[in-house]
């Protein structure tokens, strides 16, 4: 009877992976099919002759001899194909067209051959040549030889041109190509460029013709499968394995946690197009620069221009110069064509000896570019090119946010791997981890420290000396990394005295946290808080601070002494209490008399061309403007409030402000639901915190909350009317403590242990957003 049972059990599970390996395999064979037919023949144009009209038509004086064209090209102008405004004469015509594209000698380069069947009525027509072909020299001179064999006499086609002198509103660039100044002029404008002679027709206008063309300067071809084919097997591997290891090898978290993160934070490597992650192309200067100075080699310089503005200078391989950008990339298929395009082999020489102006990294030196720099520094090493060296820092990227996550995990408390777990693997934090990424080290550190500190909380068990080692490197290095996560220190305070070897040592340890917190905090952002407290009168502060704390200081010295006598003790506090009152109020009384007044001039004359002010909030500004503020904020909550939940779990694939991509609201829920499902306790498991554990972890969570605004508010123009800047992703490190506080409300429990669904529905959901990602990102 047990054997059956067991057989029973077993065959579902077999049942239950051949169900789960076909729904992925027909969700990726979908996504896969609609991704190649978008992406697959599509071309880029540039407007070679853009003067014509659609009524001068002209037909070739003998279709097996056509036409000649001469067309000139640069060496930044590859030449996949043409595109000729073609007129069929309002009727379906039938028979081939042949397009030849000779040198200055005569030899034919390549060509083309299309059913005249696909020219429809009168518009541009798509020929792309065999093989394309790379201008070596400025000014290339090219001839097009277009003609045709008819079906019957009656199949006949024209080429609509331009003639005469090109308007005033036009001017040719390095290669005698018209560009057009006023579009709305050049509309109805009609004209001929003698660089571009078009000839065999059966009338020459006086003064030359030239045909209306546009070069097809890139063409993606049958590129769809190359894209599809890695991501599909990546991510079939990351669900069909999750699958195996939570089900049928009944594997422990942190196992499942490592290799569901790994091998998805592998499909968004691949996924995202290169530097097209939030602020990929600073940090990938940042992480380029530490690389350098590892290898003894120069980093970012900095540099003045005429007007004394600050100009950022990397040094680069010469390989690499090319393909270095001071924006995000571009997306799309032929965002991704470019790595094949130049794949970057071995053998690429190490010496620096190209110069690229970039926009500043953030800190070129913090360590949360550590493992993108140890990525470039490996590819460095052994010669790769550009995106080979791209994909490298990718991957250690990705390493780095699987041990900090996996190690959170297994530290975490019975109770809470599931909502690390969950967290982790949201795509948010994945397509960082795929990506170059400061917050990658950030969030993987806040992970790991939120759980070392919960399980110093909860359990009644020693903190070791390697985990208190852990936690201080921990603290010296997030607050540091990210300004508004400062507040997150104070979670050791809830953490039991005996589990830290007693009060006096539990004192000591937490006061050196604390103490390398704001140390290494004030050293990173000394500047910031420089400019937040530009209109701030510091020195009427600096001489009330220091009179009140000592004053507060020698009440609580009193008081320890003398706490025996109650009538003092009473008395010492209340003294303490009023001399903290009098410097608070004192401080609040000078910040809100320091900001900013502005009169109606001012304020007009500080509109840029964009609209914006000139001006931005200060906290000066902010306390002696309290109702401007607080509208600023309703208005931000309200109208922003659901993109910045989209952004928490990575519902905005790329760089949000830039490519303005979004997933499906229905998978966004699922996001949204999958890690609070994670905080459900079960019946019988005990509350695991303490109402002064709950208002610190609330207590912190609300000050990361109103660092992140106080910081975009520092950027914000006063006319604004929603603070910039602010995003989801900022508020992921904290989502665990959310969670843990949901989970404590009890408005939801389980009957039996559902910890094993939750990492598969995790997984699965992660999946889909990171397929609906791939699949945006090609069809942009």
């Amino acid at each position: 009877m047990a054997w059956n049972q067991t057989a029973c059990k077993r065959w579902r599970l077999v049942a239950a992976g051949v169900l789960v390996a076909a729904v992925t395999a027909l969700a990726l064979a979908w996504t896969s099919y609609n991704v190649i037919h978008t992406v697959n023949g599509q071309s880029e144009y540039y407007q070679a002759h853009d003067y014509y009209a659609e009524d001068q038509v002209m037909l070739a004086a003998d279709p097996a001899q056509g036409w000649t064209q001469g067309i000139l090209a640069g060496p930044d102008t590859p030449l996949y194909g043409v595109r000729l405004y073609f007129s069929s004469l309002d009727r379906v015509v039938h028979g081939t067209l042949y397009v030849d594209l000779l040198d200055e000698s005569g030899q034919r380069l390549t060509g083309a051959a299309l059913d005249m069947t696909e020219i429809l009525g009168l518009d541009f027509q798509g020929i792309v040549f065999e093989q394309p072909v790379f201008p070596e020299k400025d000014a290339t001179r090219y001839t097009l030889h277009i003609y045709y064999a008819p079906a019957t006499e009656e199949d006949v086609l024209g080429l609509v041109y331009g003639t005469g002198p090109m308007p005033e509103e036009a001017e040719l660039d390095e290669n005698q190509i018209p560009l057009v100044l006023d579009p709305d002029a050049a509309i109805s404008a009609n004209a001929a460029n003698p660089a571009f002679p078009l000839e065999g027709g059966t009338v020459q206008p006086e003064g030359g013709a030239t045909a209306a063309m546009q070069y097809i300067t890139n063409y993606s071809g049958n590129i769809g499968l190359w894209l599809c084919v890695p991501v599909a097997v990546i991510l079939f591997a990351a669900v069909l394995g999750a699958w195996w290891l939570i089900f049928w090898k009944k594997a422990s978290a942190p196992a499942c946690v490592a290799y569901a993160v790994a091998a998805l934070g592998l499909g968004w490597a691949l996924i995202t197009p290169p530097m097209a992650g939030p602020d990929e192309y600073t940090h990938l200067a940042g992480a380029y620069s530490m690389a350098s100075r590892m290898m003894g080699q120069s980093g970012v310089q900095v540099d003045y221009d005429d007007w004394g503005r600050e100009v950022y200078t990397l040094p680069m391989r010469e390989c690499d110069a090319p393909y270095m950008r001071d924006r995000s990339g571009e997306i799309g298929v032929f965002g991704y064509k470019q790595i094949l395009d130049h794949p970057g082999g071995f053998g690429n020489s190490g010496q620096l000896t190209k110069e690229v102006e970039v926009v500043a990294p953030a800190n070129p030196q913090a360590v949360q570019y550590l493992p993108q720099a140890l990525g470039i520094l490996l590819a460095r090493l052994i010669g790769l090119g550009f995106y080979p060296m791209l994909l490298m820092g990718r991957l250690f990227s990705v390493a780095a946010y699987t041990a900090l996550a996996a190690l959170a995990v297994r530290v975490a408390t019975q109770g809470s791997k599931e909502i690390f777990g969950a967290a982790a693997l949201l795509p948010m934090g994945l397509s960082l981890a795929g990506s170059f990424s400061a917050d990658t080290m950030v969030l993987g550190m806040a992970f790991l420290f939120t759980a070392l500190c919960f399980v110093g909380m909860t359990e009644k068990k020693p903190v070791g000396l390697a985990r208190q080692v852990a936690l201080l490197i921990l603290a010296a290095l997030l607050a540091p990394a990210k300004a508004i996560y400062l507040g997150m220190v104070a979670l050791v305070f809830p953490m039991k005295a005996e589990n830290l070897g007693g009060k006096l040592r539990s004192r000591v340890f937490k006061a050196l946290v604390c103490a390398a917190a704001l140390i290494g905090w004030l050293a990173a952002n000394g500047s910031t808080m420089t400019y937040m407290l530009r209109s701030v009168d510091t020195e009427r502060i600096q001489l009330a601070i220091p009179p009140a704390l000592i004053l507060a200081a020698a009440c609580w010295v009193a008081w320890y002494k003398l706490h025996h006598k109650r009538w003092f003790k009473w008395a010492a506090l209340g003294a303490c209490g009023l001399i903290l009152l009098a410097g608070g109020t004192t401080v609040l009384w000078v910040l809100a008399n320091s900001g900013q007044t502005l009169t109606p001039e001012e304020m007009a004359a500080g509109i840029q061309p964009n609209g914006e002010s000139i001006y931005t909030f200060s906290i000066g500004y902010m306390l002696s403007h309290p109702s401007q503020t607080i509208k600023l904020l309703a208005n931000t909550v309200v109208d922003q409030l659901p993109v910045y939940l989209q952004g928490l779990v990575g519902a905005l694939p790329g760089e949000p402000i830039v490519h303005k991509l979004s997933l499906s609201w229905s998978l966004t829920i699922l996001l949204l639901l999958v890690p609070v499902c994670a905080s459900v306790r079960q019946n019988e498991q005990p509350v695991r915190l303490t109402r002064p554990v709950r208002w610190v972890m609330g207590l912190v969570t609300a000050s990361v909350v109103l660092l992140m605004v106080a910081a975009a508010l520092i950027w914000t123009p006063i006319n604004a009317t929603t603070v910039f800047g602010i995003q989801g992703r900022y508020l992921l490190p904290v989502l665990p403590l959310f969670l843990l506080l949901l989970g404590e409300q009890g408005a939801f429990c389980t009957r039996r242990d559902v910890s094993r669904g939750i990492r598969a529905a995790s997984v699965f959901v992660s999946a889909a957003a990171a397929l609906e990602s791939f699949a945006l990102f090609c069809g942009a």
